[in-house]
Parts: C-alpha cells; structure tokens; sequence
C-alpha cells in the first residue's frame, strides 16, 4: 500500500495476558479516498474483514463471505471512497508486514441513521473490526483513540458509535474507554444467511445500542 502517514507500533492493552514481543510489527495509516475506490484491492480486504467480523450469523463458506462483500462494498466506497460524497470521513488501515489486513475503523460525520435520532452532523466511529486471531492485543483500543483524536482535531465535541445490544462483551469495551449508553434503536442491517440459506444476504433490523463520548480538545 501507498500511506501517508505510516506509523510502526507493537500494540499494547492493559489487560493482554501475553507479551506483545513476539507480535510482529505492524503498520497503521489512514487511506485516501483513492485507495478506497470501487475497484480497489483494499476496498475488498475491508469489505471480506467486515463481514467476517462484524455480523451474525457469521459467514460459514466462501460463498457466504462473497455475498456478504458485495452488499458491503457499494456502502464502504460510499462512505470512505466515493469523491462525490458529501460526508466528511476517514478511514485507518493496521496491516502487518506481509500486508494482511489485522484492524479497522472507519470515522464519519453525519447525521446519525435511525429514527428520532440526532439532526445534527456528528463524528461516528464504523466499521471497526479487529482479525479474531489479533483480538486482545489493543487494536481495539488504538483504533477507537485514532477515531476520537481526528473528530477533536476538527473541532467536535463527541464522538457517537452504535454497537449490537446482544454484544455485552463490546458494551464493556467502550464503557471501560469512556462512552456513556444514549439510548437503545433499531437499525436495518445486512445479515447473512445460514444453513440453506448461506451464500444470502437480508436486510433485516436488530436491536443496537447508540453511545457517546465527550472529546478533550487537542493540546
């Protein structure tokens, strides 16, 4: 990959059982909308980390994971890739030396999808997703603070993600990094299909939790 800036890290969490020593370095950069373009090989390893990660029931096949990447493609190039977009967003890239995508995340200032929700355009952390052999390293956390540091260097005074309700796990994780429950909604998002129905995908809505977190003011 083409970055700017590239920035080598040995990640490290406060509660990580192992030694982070034996990690082999890894590279963190934030993508141009070029990288993220329609066609673009980065656009898909995103698209592939996304659905393998992110959404339940987890793709079983590589037929189910196909189907997952093209519903997810068109939405990623919209929001991080597309030069017409109106929406103000980046979109950091941790990948290791043999240029396998390990994390993700994404940040986006708009209004906020769901009803009776904010009218106001608001920094949204997206899209985060971390490889599952490389969770409870401090990617996580790394992402959320990168996220947080570029919506207070733009002057925002929180910052707003939605997470699954179901995931109690994930709750903790960002109420132990300072975001605070707003609300619970319903949002309409792609699930994949399972058993017979693997290799499809519904739109369907699921229960989701909305937080928020004040920003410090960049010294």
């Amino acid at each position: 990959f083409k970055v700017k800036p590239p920035q080598e890290f040995r990640p490290v969490s406060d509660d990580m059982e192992s030694t982070t020593a034996s990690m082999t370095p890894m590279t963190a950069a934030w993508m141009s909308k070029e990288m993220m373009s329609e066609d673009s090989e980065v656009l898909v390893a995103v698209s592939r980390l996304a659905a393998r990660v992110l959404f339940e029931p987890t793709p079983k096949t590589s037929a189910g994971v196909a189907a997952m990447v093209e519903v997810l493609k068109p939405k990623l190039h919209q929001l991080f890739g597309s030069q017409s977009s109106s929406a103000l967003s980046a979109f950091l890239l941790i990948w290791d030396e043999q240029f396998q995508l390990a994390a993700m995340a994404g940040v986006v200032v708009e209004k906020l999808p769901g009803e009776n929700l904010l009218q106001d355009e608001v920094p949204r952390i997206s899209y985060l997703a971390v490889d599952p052999d490389l969770q409870k390293k401090g990617l996580g956390s790394m992402l959320v603070r990168h996220c947080e540091d570029w919506a207070a260097a733009r002057g925002h005074k929180a910052i707003w993600l939605f997470h699954n309700s179901d995931k109690e796990r994930l709750h903790r994780f960002y109420s132990k990094m300072g975001y605070g429950t707003v609300k619970h909604c319903t949002l309409t998002v792609p699930i994949p299909g399972e058993g017979k129905m693997e290799g499809t995908v519904q739109m369907l809505q699921r229960d989701a939790t909305l937080m928020r977190k004040p920003l410090m003011k960049p010294l």
